[in-house]
C-alpha cells in the first residue's frame, strides 16, 4: 500500500480497491441548560469508517451515537470516549452511509461547551 501526497493510503486500481483519505473532523459549540445539541457528520465521499467518536465529558450530561438513523450508542451519561483520551471506541470500524449524529443533552443548571471528534476513513 502506498502513501500519496494527500496522506491517503492508495490501493491497487486493478481489483477495484478505492483511495482511502482520513477523516479527522470536530465540531464544538455550547450546550445551553436544560438543552441539548446533535452534532451530525456526513460523508464527503461514498461513505465513512469510523474507528473513534469522541466527545468532552461533563457530569451529568448524556450521549448518544446515531448512524444512518440507528441509534449505536446510549443514552447513558459517559461519552465513547473522552475527546482528551481519543481511544479506538470501534474495531472493526462503524460503517457510515449516510450520517453520524451525537446528541448531547444537559439537564444540569450550567451552560457547557462540547467538542465532538469523529476519526476513520472515507471511500
Amino acid at each position: 500500500m502506498a502513501v500519496n501526497n494527500s496522506g491517503a493510503d492508495t490501493l491497487n486500481a486493478a481489483t477495484g480497491d478505492v483511495t482511502l483519505i482520513p477523516v479527522n473532523r470536530v465540531a464544538q459549540r455550547q450546550v445551553p441548560a436544560g438543552s441539548r445539541a446533535e452534532f451530525a457528520f456526513e460523508p464527503d465521499a461514498s461513505d465513512m469508517a469510523i474507528d473513534m467518536v469522541a466527545v468532552s465529558k461533563f457530569n451529568g450530561l448524556t450521549y448518544e451515537v446515531t448512524v444512518d438513523s440507528d441509534k449505536r450508542f446510549g443514552e447513558v451519561g459517559i461519552p465513547p470516549t473522552d475527546i482528551d483520551d481519543s481511544a479506538t471506541t470501534h474495531n472493526p470500524r462503524l460503517r457510515v452511509r449516510d450520517e453520524l449524529v451525537v446528541t448531547v443533552r444537559n439537564p444540569s443548571t450550567v451552560d457547557r461547551t462540547v467538542a465532538v471528534q469523529i476519526r476513520g476513513v472515507e471511500a
